[in-house]
């Protein structure tokens, strides 16, 4: 695709768009644990891992189908958002690192509501929740890199130019 004169080309993602280090790793992180979640939730909503229900006496549901439900709307598909912020979405990074403090809040709260409702510990659970802390501080390490380098100045500038009848009359 050609580009004219005084207009940006659409799909130009590096003219403004500044992933760090922090930015891969934490897209990375948000895939893999939405795919985890989406499995894992599907898996609990299906009954494959056949968990005892006598887990669920503190919880208002009767079979493990709702806690998989939840599992995949509350960190799978956050996840999967906050991955495609950073991914997909090259225009400003304030949205991927708002989704990745946003992701690594949620997967830590599951985990801690997890423990106070079913009372029942895992050795999974910490790991989970070191992984929730983890994205949180990649988050915030992709926007301190950001911070200390700076706005980027424009690539191109749009309009780059005036348009030349109305800067004629003004002239006059």
């Amino acid at each position: 695709m050609r580009s004219m004169r005084g207009l940006r080309r659409p799909f130009t993602i590096a003219a403004g768009y500044r992933r760090t280090w922090a930015a891969g790793i934490l897209a990375l992180i948000e895939i893999l644990v939405a795919y985890q979640a989406v499995d894992g939730g599907l898996a609990l909503a299906d009954d494959r891992w056949q968990m005892p229900r006598e887990w669920l006496h503190n919880t208002p549901f009767n079979t493990w189908t709702g806690p998989g439900l939840v599992l995949v709307a509350a960190i799978g598909v956050p996840h999967a958002l906050a991955a495609i912020a950073i991914v997909f979405l090259p225009v400003d990074p304030r949205l991927g690192i708002l989704g990745g403090v946003l992701a690594g809040v949620s997967l830590v709260t599951w985990i801690v509501v997890q423990i106070a409702v079913l009372q029942i510990f895992f050795f999974l659970q910490p790991v989970i929740a070191v992984i929730g802390m983890l994205e949180f501080g990649l988050a915030v390490a992709w926007r301190r890199t950001l911070a200390h380098r700076g706005k980027p100045a424009p690539a191109d500038s749009y309009p780059t130019r005036p348009l030349s009848a109305a800067a004629e009359r003004g002239a006059k």
